[in-house]
């Protein structure tokens, strides 16, 4: 902890001296010498940290900035680049500057209570990521959640695919799942509620292969591609996001077939997922509103600074998309 503690002194340290530099993408907040809490218009002025930035990330971080622009307040994001101790530092830092509230992506959902302690009095928004035991850290107009339920994603992919199998009249079947990185919270619900979803349609299931692809696209196809390489066979693919669903894809095209071999699903209907849905190839995707949270984040974040009333959990719902609605969520 001394040693943990030290760190986090030293990056503070280091990031106020680099103050002044200025720009959305710092690692950390620059002081302005001032009231940080309000910009020169007196509007308000909130912290958003990101664990890091992906294809499905950002959407949500434009689409908080965009919000705030348009709402007249003053919103600066920062890069925590899954690192909890630069996260830590910028939640500390923009309550030392006074910030009116500050929006966490947390990088680990374990570090929720640091994240708390760091902000003192400036309120908290958690979006996306669930905080760890969050009955007991989350409170009504103080610290609150906006996301998705991670259950509802892999409930939505479980009941596709049951229902697919089930119209081909299959009884038996074989499942093969590629996991997010093993302990996050979203891995384990989308996985667990995709098993129960299965397990509930009365289908006889198989789980042939789980692993993990750490929510990358070139490790679920290297991992799918060493699997098909046992000759075990496989009725379908639940992957828990996108990106390792589109690698399952890539890899049933690397046979001697060339085509995509049995249904696989994803969650996020990410621009690439969807086109992929359009083409034939993907089968199905959780629709994740990246836009619904970003706007939900920075809506939740101004009320708590304005001491309005705002719910504990803010739910923006999944919606299923398959080849019969997919233009409906194309740009």
């Amino acid at each position: 902890m001394k040693r943990f503690l030290s760190i986090l002194t030293a990056s503070v340290m280091t990031l106020s001296l680099l103050a002044g530099c200025g720009g959305n993408d710092t690692s950390a907040p620059a002081g302005d010498g001032g009231d940080a809490g309000t910009s020169a218009e007196g509007s308000l002025k909130i912290g958003l940290t990101m664990s890091n930035r992906d294809q499905w990330l950002s959407t949500m971080e434009q689409a908080a900035m965009d919000y705030a622009k348009a709402n007249g307040v003053e919103l600066k994001s920062f890069d925590s680049n899954v690192d909890v101790v630069t996260q830590l530092s910028h939640v500390t830092a923009c309550a030392n500057d006074n910030y009116d509230a500050m929006i966490v992506n947390l990088v680990n959902t374990d570090n929720a209570q640091e994240m708390i302690d760091a902000a003192g009095d400036m309120p908290i928004v958690f979006v996306n990521r669930t905080p760890g035991n969050p009955d007991a850290l989350l409170k009504a107009d103080e610290i609150v959640y906006v996301g998705s339920d991670e259950s509802e994603a892999g409930g939505l992919e479980g009941e596709y695919i049951a229902n697919l199998l089930k119209e081909a009249n299959k009884k038996d079947v074989n499942i093969v799942i590629m996991t997010g990185t093993l302990g996050m919270q979203a891995t384990t619900l989308r996985t667990n509620s995709a098993k129960e979803a299965l397990e509930a349609s009365g289908l006889n299931v198989t789980y042939v292969f789980e692993d993990t692809a750490e929510w990358d696209r070139a490790k679920a196809m290297e991992k799918f591609v060493q699997f098909m390489g046992t000759g075990k066979p496989y009725d379908a693919v639940i992957c828990n996001n996108d990106e390792m669903a589109l690698g399952v894809v890539e890899a049933m095209k690397t046979t001697g077939e060339g085509k995509v071999t049995a249904p696989v699903a994803g969650v996020d209907a990410t621009d690439s997922a969807l086109e992929s849905i359009k083409n034939g190839d993907q089968a199905f995707s959780a629709f994740q509103n990246a836009v619904g949270q970003g706007e939900g984040a920075v809506e939740a974040a101004i009320k708590l600074a304005k001491g309005e009333s705002c719910e504990v959990y803010n739910w923006v719902p999944f919606e299923p998309v398959d080849a019969s609605n997919v233009a409906n969520y194309m740009k």
